[in-house]
């Protein structure tokens, strides 16, 4: 497999190679943009065959990386009332409209603040 993979490489970096030799003479805006992101694909493909290979001969080294712990909300049960929160604005006072307008006092920049 590793062989295999290795002759892959060499094939991926003659592909990326005869990109960038076509680049100077490409004419159209969209054959150019079409041929970049080629020669971009081509680079991704030709790294990931190394970590292939790497991983395939038993040189990749690994981290076992520490599980990452989801967010928890800053405050109640809606995900977006700890942002909410620092904005200044209190959602315990959403469900009472009569509080609507003391709630968004201030936060308009066109209205000068008292």
């Amino acid at each position: 497999a590793v062989d295999a993979l290795k002759l892959a490489i060499e094939l991926e970096k003659q592909a990326l190679e005869r990109y960038r030799e076509a680049l100077p003479h490409v004419t159209h805006a969209q054959t150019r943009q079409a041929v970049e992101k080629y020669a971009t694909e081509k680079n991704q493909q030709i790294d990931s065959l190394h970590w292939m290979i790497m991983a395939e001969e038993g040189t990749l080294e690994t981290e076992d990386a520490p599980a990452v712990e989801e967010e928890k909300p800053k405050a109640g049960k809606c995900p977006f009332s700890g942002a909410l929160a620092e904005m200044g604005v209190d959602i315990t006072k959403m469900g009472d409209m009569s509080k609507m307008a003391e709630m968004m006092k201030g936060m308009s920049p066109d209205e000068p603040e008292s």
